[in-house]
């Protein structure tokens, strides 16, 4: 039988493969012990459950590309990343030797877990006050895709406390989180990026000096804060 983290590594170099880079392990009693009934995340009903949250940096965007070019079924997708994402956590699962469970960043709520949150708790990346997770290598410049949970030993210890990469958030953040929640309640629209309100969420992200080098390109920013679908075949 697999340890757990024999698990962890089969499945983070599956995923890594089809670019989802970010492969985190945590005992899903980190989260649970802290969360209401609704949140609590599936643990085949032992204390030392393994979770995996699943995520990506920059790294997707071309191999997702290059899987849409030549698969007709994802070019016709209107969420096409999602499908991506789907189709290669589920083939890293598919002959796991336990079993698991898994939820996606893009479930319907209730069943979506609070990915943020949960990135904070397992240690993945710090919750800034600016409402984004900084990684301390790639700063804001993640997505988190999915969690699951397998019925095997997760990590031993107390819950981690990730570090706060940048601790200037009021200075270099905050200001811009502030004109950004501004045009949120002047325009509701804002939140998805209708008109030019996408520059101010996008300045948020941008405002944070940790993992300026790993900046999404223009065309996978284009793509996720304007809804661009060009980008996808130019």
């Amino acid at each position: 039988m697999e340890t757990g983290s024999q698990i962890t590594a089969r499945v983070a170099a599956r995923c890594g493969a089809g670019g989802l880079d970010l492969t985190h392990p945590f005992r899903v009693a980190w989260f649970n012990d802290g969360a209401v009934a609704g949140e609590r995340l599936p643990d085949f009903d032992r204390a030392d459950a393994l979770g995996l949250l699943i995520g990506n940096t920059r790294g997707l965007w071309p191999r997702f590309l290059d899987a849409r070019h030549r698969d007709p079924a994802l070019r016709a997708e209107p969420d096409p990343i999602e499908r991506y994402t789907a189709r290669v956590v589920s083939a890293a699962l598919a002959d796991a030797p336990v079993r698991w469970r898994v939820r996606w960043a893009h479930d319907p709520a209730p069943r979506r877990p609070p990915m943020q949150r949960l990135a904070h708790r397992a240690g993945l990346a710090y919750l800034a006050p600016c409402a984004l997770n900084v990684h301390a290598v790639y700063g804001p410049w993640i997505a988190l895709r999915a969690v699951v949970v397998f019925d095997a030993r997760g990590p031993d210890g107390p819950p981690p406390e990730p570090p706060n990469p940048c601790p200037d958030c009021a200075t270099a953040c905050l200001p811009a989180f502030a004109r950004a929640a501004a045009a949120l309640r002047d325009n509701p629209g804002a939140a998805i990026g209708l008109g030019d309100t996408w520059r101010l969420w996008l300045a948020v992200r941008d405002a944070c000096p940790v993992g300026r080098d790993h900046r999404y390109s223009e065309a996978q920013i284009a793509y996720h804060y304007r809804n661009d679908r060009s980008v996808l075949t130019a």
